[in-house]
């Protein structure tokens, strides 16, 4: 398998540490790729229509993206302990801390975003 992936992406950060807790590191090609909101990626963009990282390349080639959907397929793949319940009442918890910590991280990327990217005069405080 094959993931896209940019040190600058606390959502690729996330997909890193699941490949890592299950296990799978042998499995992925890390590939560095650069993207931002004014500078898009082709090869990327190929892969995910919505451009952002990261992607995963499934070993069939099929192109896997979002960073939740590319934990929970990567959890599907190994046997040990599972770190989102597959069914019952523990799943809704995991999926809300998920959506939940996706929205700190959506928070702090806009933050980013505003003081790096738009210039000064046009900030929002």
């Amino acid at each position: 398998m094959k993931l896209y992936v940019s040190s600058a992406s606390p959502y690729v950060r996330k997909v890193s540490i699941v490949v890592r807790e299950a296990g799978l590191a042998a499995r992925i090609e890390e590939v560095v790729a650069s993207v931002s909101p004014v500078a898009p990626n082709e090869q990327v963009s190929r892969d995910n229509p919505l451009g952002k990282l990261p992607v995963l390349i499934a070993d069939d080639g099929s192109a896997i993206y979002d960073s939740p959907v590319i934990c929970e397929y990567l959890d599907s793949l190994h046997s040990g302990r599972k770190l989102f319940p597959a069914a019952g009442p523990a799943r809704w918890p995991a999926l809300k801390l998920q959506a939940l910590a996706d929205g700190l991280l959506d928070a702090a990327l806009l933050a980013r975003y505003e003081t790096a990217l738009r210039p000064e005069p046009l900030r929002w405080p």
